[in-house]
C-alpha cells in the first residue's frame, strides 16, 4: 500500500468493530493501493484515546479477519475517540480539525439493531448518527462521497404472512408525514411508538428508525454526492477473507447455530416464504465501490446489496441443509427441526412440547437442586428460543423482491451458500465457545 501523505485518500469509518465493518476495513486495507488510500480513521465509541486504542487492540487488531494482509497493515488505522449519538460525532476539536482537513471519504455503518430498543434510544443511534456523520461529511473539505448502509427493509412489506412477494425499488419508502417533522415529535419523546409502528407497517423500531434515517439524509444532503447502501441480512462471506468467515452469531447465522447444535427445535416461518441472505464481502464490496466510484454530486442514490429473488433462500431449504449439515459434521446436540411452520395454534403447540415445557422443567428441577448457575443458563436459553421466532418472524413469512443495479456475480448458489454458513459457523463461531445471542437482522456496531 502506497503511502501517499496528506495527498493521498483518507478514509472516515465508522463501526469498524461491528461485523460488516471488519469486512468493510479489510476490503480497504486490501485494495489499498488501487484505491490511492493512505489512511483509515476509524471511529470507536470511547471516552478517550486510550480506551478507543485499547477497543482497537481488542476488537481489530487480534481479529482473524486480517490475517492475510501484509504485516504492518495496522500502521494505516488509526482509532478516534468519539460516539454517533454526540454532535460533531463526540470528536475532540483538534481531532475534528484534521478529519475535516484530510477525509476524502466518509463512511457510515454503524447502527444499533436491537429490536427491542424503545424508539427514542433507537432514533438518537440510528437517525440522529447518521445526521451527525453527514454533518461532518459536509464540512470536509476534501469530500469525494459520503456513502451510509442502511437496510433493505425500510420499505415494509404490506401483507408479510400471506405469501405475497414484496417488490421494492431502490427509492425513498414512504412514511406518514413528513419525516423532519415526524423526527423532532419523536425526540420530544411525543410519538407513541405501538401506535407508529402500525402505521408504518415497520416490524421493529430498527427498520423504522433506518427509513426515518434515509428521509432526512436525503433531505439534508444538499450537493453532497450520498449513497446509501441497503444490505438484506447479513451472513457468512463467499470469499473474502475467506470462504465462510463469520464472526457475529446474530440473525440467520444465529439460527443455523442454534439449529445445528439441537438447541432449536421449532421454528416460525411460512414454508413458501424465501429469505434474502446476503454475503458479507458482497456487501462490503459494494459499499466501497459505492463510496470510491460516488454519486453525482447534489444526486441521492440508492443502492441494494442483496442476494436478489433467484439466490434468495427456501425456508424449507434452510431446514433441509442445515439439518444435514449438522448431522454429517456434528457439534453439540443432535440437529432436529420437530416443527417449522406459520405461527399460529400448531405452532404454539409445538413450542410448548419442544421448547416451554422442557425448558421450564428443566429450570424448576434445577432450583430444587440449589444450581442457580445452571438453572441461569437454562432460562437464558427458552428466552433466546423465544426470541428467534418472535423477533425473526417478520422476516420468516414474508417474501422480497428487492431491484438491483448490482447484482451479485455469479448469482448466490442457496445449497451451497447455505452449506458455507453452516461451515462457517461452526468452525469461526461455535468451536470458540461464542455465545449465541438473540436472532437480528444485522450486528453492525457502534
Amino acid at each position: 500500500m502506497s503511502g501517499r501523505g496528506a495527498s493521498g485518500r483518507v478514509v472516515l469509518l465508522t463501526g469498524a468493530t461491528g461485523f460488516v465493518g471488519k469486512v468493510v476495513l479489510e476490503e480497504l486495507l486490501r485494495r489499498g493501493d488501487e484505491l490511492g488510500l493512505s489512511r483509515v480513521w476509524l471511529l470507536i465509541r470511547s471516552g478517550d484515546r486510550e480506551q478507543a486504542q485499547a477497543r482497537l487492540r481488542a476488537e481489530l487488531l487480534r481479529s482473524a479477519c486480517f490475517a492475510a494482509l501484509a504485516p504492518g497493515w495496522e500502521r494505516r488505522v488509526e482509532a478516534l475517540a468519539g460516539d454517533l449519538a454526540r454532535p460533531r460525532l463526540g470528536l475532540d476539536a483538534e481531532t475534528r480539525e484534521r478529519v475535516v482537513a484530510e477525509a476524502t471519504h466518509v463512511v457510515h455503518c454503524a447502527a444499533s439493531i436491537d429490536f427491542d430498543l424503545p424508539l427514542g434510544e433507537a432514533t438518537e443511534v440510528n437517525t440522529t448518527g447518521a445526521l451527525h456523520a453527514l454533518e461532518l461529511a459536509r464540512a470536509c473539505r476534501r469530500l469525494e462521497s459520503f456513502v451510509a448502509v442502511s437496510t433493505a427493509y425500510v420499505t415494509p412489506h404490506p401483507r408479510p404472512r400471506t405469501g405475497a412477494l414484496r417488490r421494492v425499488g431502490e427509492g425513498l419508502a414512504p412514511l406518514p408525514g413528513d419525516p423532519a417533522a415526524l423526527y423532532a415529535a419523536i425526540q420530544a419523546g411525543r410519538v407513541d411508538a405501538s401506535r407508529l409502528l402500525a402505521e408504518t407497517g415497520h416490524p421493529n423500531t430498527y427498520t423504522l428508525t433506518k427509513c426515518l434515517a434515509e428521509h432526512l439524509v436525503a433531505e439534508r444532503a444538499g450537493g453532497l454526492p450520498v449513497t446509501l447502501v441497503r444490505p438484506s441480512i447479513i451472513s457468512a462471506s463467499r470469499e473474502r477473507p475467506r470462504a465462510g468467515w463469520i464472526d457475529s452469531a446474530a440473525a440467520f447465522a444465529g439460527f443455523v447455530a442454534m439449529i445445528g447444535t439441537g438447541r432449536l427445535r421449532v421454528v416460525a416461518g411460512d414454508r413458501r416464504a424465501r429469505v434474502d441472505v446476503v454475503p458479507c464481502d458482497e456487501v462490503a464490496r459494494r459499499i466501497v465501490a459505492a463510496a470510491f466510484s460516488p454519486a453525482p454530486a447534489g444526486r441521492l442514490r440508492i443502492r441494494h446489496a442483496v442476494a436478489g429473488l433467484d439466490g434468495s433462500l427456501p425456508i424449507p431449504l434452510c431446514r433441509e441443509r442445515i439439518v444435514a449439515w449438522f448431522s454429517r459434521h456434528p457439534i453439540g446436540g443432535e440437529p432436529r427441526l420437530s416443527f417449522v411452520g406459520r405461527r399460529g395454534p400448531a405452532f404454539l403447540a409445538a413450542h410448548a412440547l419442544r421448547h416451554e415445557l422442557p425448558g421450564l422443567g428443566a429450570s424448576l428441577w434445577l432450583a430444587l437442586r440449589r444450581r442457580p448457575d445452571a438453572r441461569q443458563s437454562v432460562r437464558r436459553l427458552l428466552e433466546r428460543q423465544r426470541a428467534a421466532n418472535r423477533d425473526f418472524a417478520y422476516f420468516t413469512h414474508a417474501s422480497f423482491d428487492f431491484e438491483s443495479s448490482v447484482p451479485l456475480d455469479p448469482r448466490l448458489d442457496p445449497e451451497r451458500y447455505i452449506d458455507l454458513v453452516c461451515e462457517g459457523v461452526s468452525r469461526h463461531l461455535l468451536r470458540r465457545g461464542r455465545r449465541l445471542p438473540r436472532a437480528r437482522v444485522h450486528e453492525v456496531s457502534v
